[in-house]
């Protein structure tokens, strides 16, 4: 009966959130008047090293404060302390921001309205979105960070500071198309990172609306997902992105099932390098022996991804094979020594170990 209730409540909030959605894509231009061009100035312009678009991106984003001192530098120490490192979570660099005493806010389902209004109030915004280059763009695909600048609602464009490709040719932010931006922006489900100062967050609440809250974010990530799998549009990016909004719904079992299609169907090789939505949810249902071959199979591609061994020491603990599964976890925090999901696991299991009790 309460798993019925679970889903019945789901639904409902389902329905919700689709008229909400068609009204909030309306009321987002409405409410308050946006002027038709803006852009932000201060933010300094930083040229990425080789797979360190994360960290260029952070610091660029993060030079729009003056509580940032740091170099890039340091960035790179903080999100990449291991050389052969190829990807950094968006909510890693939140985590980062937070430790210059600013505010951050990491949602998914992101639109071009909510990104224009967040530019207007004065915040620049990083995204998480694809990049690749020529005709086998499957071959080239990978995720790439962007900081958004700027708009220009009379030409359809916003303007950003890009880590690879600059600044643009007058330095205020290089041009993209409203259409490519959410083409490339719509496989890392319109994720997008908010930095702030806190004496700013009662603003930010303000333009963001209901989409400060978490759990409503995630309704309306999953209505966004379903409405796009019954268009012509749908594909295995739409199936990905609902398995993400049914796993902050904690309905694994779902999440599980879209995260199957979407795999089935086919990924770019590189997609979980990025996001782990399918590890989640499969230790969840216990599906260990899947999360181990699928983390085989990524380390295939590349050994610099530290959340592959954070993930196949849960399935192992799951199979209670604690050796294993701390010996995995000892090769996480070689790789990046601010894993705290790890560091945490790796005290919980060693004290499971060595005959005490998990506090979990």
């Amino acid at each position: 009966m309460h798993r019925l209730s679970r889903l019945m409540l789901l639904i409902l909030l389902l329905a919700i959130g689709a008229i909400t959605l068609a009204q909030e894509e309306t009321s987002l231009a409405s409410e308050t008047e946006l002027p038709l061009i803006r852009r932000l100035e201060g933010l300094q312009m930083i040229h990425q090293d080789t797979n360190r678009c994360s960290a260029a991106a952070l610091t660029m984003q993060l030079t729009y404060f003056s509580e940032f001192t740091e170099s890039y530098q340091a960035i790179i120490q903080r999100l990449n302390p291991y050389g052969g490192d190829v990807s950094v979570r968006i909510e890693e660099m939140a985590d980062a921001a937070r430790e210059y005493g600013l505010g951050a806010v990491v949602r998914r389902g992101g639109t071009l309205d909510l990104l224009k209004k967040l530019v207007a109030a004065g915040f620049p915004v990083l995204i998480e979105n694809v990049y690749y280059d020529g005709a086998g763009g499957w071959d080239d695909w990978m995720s790439h960070n962007r900081v958004l600048v700027g708009y220009d609602d009379l030409q359809e464009i916003l303007y950003f500071f890009d880590p690879l490709l600059g600044n643009g040719p007058d330095g205020a932010g290089r041009p993209m198309s409203y259409s490519e931006v959410d083409q490339r922006w719509r496989p890392f489900n319109r994720d997008y990172l908010v930095i702030y100062k806190m004496e700013d967050e009662p603003l930010l609440q303000s333009v963001m609306g209901e989409q400060w809250d978490p759990q409503f974010n995630a309704i309306w990530t999953l209505t966004v997902a379903e409405g796009e799998l019954e268009s012509p549009t749908a594909d295995s990016f739409a199936l990905f992105n609902r398995g993400w909004a049914y796993l902050q719904l904690e309905e694994y079992e779902q999440a599980a099932a879209s995260f199957d299609e979407a795999l089935t169907l086919g990924l770019p090789w590189r997609m979980l390098w990025y996001e782990f939505g399918p590890f989640e949810a499969y230790l969840a249902m216990e599906r260990y022996d899947d999360v181990i071959n699928l983390v085989y199979q990524t380390l295939q591609t590349t050994d610099g991804v530290e959340e592959m061994y954070y993930y196949i020491a849960r399935a192992y603990a799951g199979k209670g094979d604690i050796d294993r599964a701390i010996a995995n976890l000892e090769a996480a925090l070689y790789r990046n020594r601010y894993y705290t999901e790890a560091s945490d696991l790796m005290a919980e299991l060693v004290a499971v170990r060595n005959g005490g009790s998990s506090s979990s």
